[in-house]
């Protein structure tokens, strides 16, 4: 498991009872099953998926978005700092989906995200919703499927027991 870390945005070394991080097989069934078991009118949860290690480095760190209108049609792109953190994917469940979310950046304004991270997310048919990359999944299984995708293909995570899995309260924020 991660090493915990001072702030309260990162890994601590505990799991989430529910999910079966012995391999990917077992690790999709069991987050459909919780992701079901926490439906939106009996105390919704999210689960909050940090990966163990950051994936950005200042080459590939995402751009920053310049500032509306002319400044940004004229504005010259630069790269953020990488953030020392790693990428998290948030699972909730709401009414009408399962929202998948992944911070772009950390609590400092660095990037959790690359250049690549974001294409791949993209190409999934992810949007940028202000500070992070969404999904809205109308099953729970897909969801599952798809954030299993994600950690593999994006976050470059090998294995479920490499994550750190922590249930919330659905009022919690997203990152």
């Amino acid at each position: 498991m991660s090493a915990t870390h001072s702030d309260d945005d990162s890994p601590t070394p505990a799991g989430e009872p529910g999910l079966d991080v012995g391999s990917w097989n077992r690790f999709i069934p069991s987050l459909t099953h919780l992701l079901q078991q926490t439906g939106p009118d009996d105390g919704a949860i999210g689960v909050r998926l940090t990966a163990a290690a950051p994936i950005v480095t200042a080459a590939t760190a995402a751009y920053a978005r310049p500032e509306g209108g002319l400044r940004r049609l004229l504005g010259r792109r630069r790269r953020l700092s990488p953030s020392p953190l790693p990428p998290v994917l948030t699972v909730r469940t709401r009414p009408d989906a399962v929202v998948l979310t992944a911070p772009l950046l950390d609590a400092d304004g660095r990037a959790r995200l690359g250049e690549d991270a974001l294409a791949a997310l993209d190409s999934l048919g992810w949007k940028r919703q202000d500070d992070a990359m969404v999904l809205h999944v109308v099953d729970a299984a897909a969801a599952a499927e798809l954030s299993t995708r994600v950690l593999i293909e994006v976050f470059d995570v090998a294995h479920p027991a490499d994550l750190v899995a922590v249930a919330e309260p659905a009022a919690a924020p997203e990152a």
